[in-house]
């Protein structure tokens, strides 16, 4: 992005539209985060294993796909694909109220539904990704604070809704989920992109020309003394932060309350739910306010190791016995260095990658993070049902202590200093 663009006002390329989007996506998606596992472990009563396969199904599409949707996103429209994304997405919302209104749900119909979001997210989020660089007003980073800001405060409106479940109703959310993809589709049809850089022509069969191409975004990725090693932080993401967050910590939640509710004192294991998730994500948007107050940092590598360093000591401490409160207070602290880690990371990999390649970087960079993420959802409901989540939380804690210093030991993520190396360097 040159700089004449980089300054253009906000309403030149409706970068207000994309936040809306952004906002509007992750408040619905905020809900499914709540209701999801309540549906599958207190509505539908499934055991530890089914619930870690439950949450593997709706992210391996994303380790299956998202490398083709990155490649996609560097060659079609950007904005088009994000439009049909909420359309769909919406679709898969109604279709789970009416199952969850008549009284139908089964654990068949949650898994195709687990199977279709993610499907729907592999393909939109390496081209929403891609139509940042091409609408941010500003610097890069600055426009990734924002719209990270912007996923953070959709993502709490969303937990919180899902923490009234009593009071709104667990078919009303779900129904307002599709809502909101309309909203998102809505403020898209508003985005100006400026134009996407000159594409390559395809030289060869179809088959052949797309795996070349996402071959090129891996030699850039691994050419590059600081997307590699970010991209290497984000599997550990993805294997002990985001298989914990998604498995552990909501059974351990599930476990101060007794298996035996009934009727409407199910509905406080959701309140619950809403109420720990909550608290990571204030925590996130606190920290993300924070660096776009300060801009730019210098030591960025350095702030970045230092936030996933936080997290993995906060998975340790969430296995000793504890009451709810400071159970909550622990995820508030994991969500200030979270929302350092996802800000930093992402706005890492926008800097310094290469123009014609950023979707692809991008999607390696989403396969890092969500790649893992099955593998650990399933590792870790075998493991609680074996020994309890709270004994199974240290792995993923310990697992990433040793990522952040093989990371900090062996790469220049931690010496990187972009006041003596200047502007971003494309690999």
């Amino acid at each position: 992005m040159s700089d004449t663009s980089a300054q253009e006002p906000a309403s030149t390329t409706g970068f207000p539209g994309y936040l809306v989007t952004q906002g509007a996506w992750f408040l619905a998606f905020g809900v499914q985060m709540v209701l999801f596992p309540y549906l599958v472990r207190v509505v539908l009563q499934e055991n530890e294993i089914r619930f870690g396969l439950a949450q593997m199904s709706m992210q391996l599409p994303t380790v299956l796909l998202i490398l083709l949707g990155g490649y996609l996103a560097d060659r079609v429209d950007t904005l088009r694909v994000v439009l049909i994304g909420c359309g769909l997405s919406a679709l898969c919302f109604l279709a789970l109220g009416a199952f969850v209104a008549g009284g139908r749900l089964t654990y068949a119909t949650v898994i195709l539904y687990a199977l279709g979001v993610g499907i729907i997210g592999a393909f939109v989020t390496p081209a929403r990704d891609a139509l940042l660089s091409r609408v941010a007003p500003g610097g890069v980073q600055q426009a990734v604070g924002m719209a990270t800001l912007a996923q953070f405060g959709g993502q709490i409106a969303g937990m919180a809704a899902a923490a009234a479940a009593p009071v709104i109703g667990l078919t009303t959310l779900l129904f307002g989920q599709a809502a909101m993809m309309t909203l998102a589709a809505g403020a898209a049809l508003k985005i100006k992109p400026r134009p996407a850089g000159p594409r390559r022509v395809r030289e060869g069969g179809a088959l052949g020309f797309i795996f070349s191409e996402i071959s090129v975004g891996f030699r850039a990725s691994a050419a590059s003394p600081v997307i590699g090693p970010v991209i290497l932080c984000s599997v550990g993401m993805g294997i002990c932060f985001m298989g914990a967050f998604s498995v552990l910590l909501p059974l351990i939640v599930e476990s101060y309350f007794p298996r035996d509710l009934a009727g409407s004192a199910q509905a406080r294991i959701a309140t619950a739910l809403g109420v720990f998730s909550i608290t990571f994500w204030i925590g996130s948007i606190l920290s993300t306010i924070v660096l776009i107050r300060f801009g730019d940092l210098q030591r960025k590598g350095r702030v970045y190791l230092a936030a996933l360093f936080s997290g993995a000591c906060v998975l340790i401490l969430c296995s000793l016995p504890m009451p709810f409160w400071l159970l909550c207070a622990l995820n508030f602290v994991w969500g200030l260095g979270g929302g350092v880690a996802m800000t930093l990371g992402r706005g890492l990999v926008q800097r310094y990658s290469p123009p014609d390649k950023v979707a692809r970087i991008l999607s390696i960079f989403t396969l890092g993070n969500m790649g893992g993420a099955p593998a650990g959802a399933v590792l870790y409901g075998v493991l609680a049902h074996a020994i309890g989540p709270r004994a199974a939380i240290l792995i993923p804690g310990l697992g990433m202590l040793m990522i952040v210093a093989a990371v900090t030991l062996r790469s220049q993520l931690w010496r990187l200093d972009e006041a003596s190396s200047g502007e971003a360097a494309a690999a």
